[in-house]
């Protein structure tokens, strides 16, 4: 195997751990009963288009 073989293989073992790891921190979040980071993604990204909306439409308020 070259060193690019050794290299894929390397990331393929980081990838693997993350992943591990990710399903073990869902899994204790669930035990807990706090909800999962991803759900909160949406409310997030309205928040943030509610305020750029805010501002680009400030100089209309009023009219």
């Amino acid at each position: 195997m070259g060193f690019f073989g050794k290299l894929f293989v390397g990331f393929l073992i980081v990838v693997a751990v993350l992943g591990v790891v990710g399903l073990l921190m869902a899994h204790r979040a669930k035990k807990r009963g706090e909800a999962e980071p991803s759900s909160n993604v949406t409310e997030n990204v309205a928040d943030v288009n509610d305020r750029f909306n805010r501002a680009r439409y400030m100089s209309k308020d009023g009219k």
